[in-house]
């Protein structure tokens, strides 16, 4: 049996960009460094997770996500952050139904941060 679990409500932003305004006392400059760095560092993140989950490398997939839960914590996404949370804590636990059971709200949430990452961007 497939399940698939729910996103976290729309009341999670994707991106807490007032939060990290506030952190960097709004200085512009460094939140484009700080966007640039996540930008180099998520989107191979991103596939290793998705390729651990398909090949069932539990070890991987439970690094992976730690990686990716961390930089999207520092970087203000909430959202993404949560979900790989969740895929990590599933594959803490050898529980990689569970974990693949996340994939769907793991790629909705990266597009969405992807997207918003994008927005900001142009200002």
């Amino acid at each position: 049996m497939i399940k698939e679990l729910a996103l976290p409500g729309p009341e999670v932003p994707v991106i807490d960009e007032s939060r990290l305004l506030s952190e960097f006392g709004g200085d512009r400059e460094i939140l484009a460094e700080l966007r640039d760095l996540f930008l180099a560092q998520a989107p191979p993140l991103y596939i290793a997770i998705l390729e651990a989950m398909d090949r069932g490398a539990v070890p991987e997939l439970v690094k992976d996500a730690h990686s990716l839960k961390g930089a999207c914590a520092t970087y203000g996404a909430p959202r993404l952050t949560m979900v790989c949370r969740e895929i990590e804590l599933a594959g803490k636990a050898n529980d990689l139904e569970t974990a693949r059971a996340w994939r769907s709200a793991f790629v909705t949430e990266f597009a969405a941060l992807s997207e918003g990452i994008t927005r900001i961007a142009q200002g």
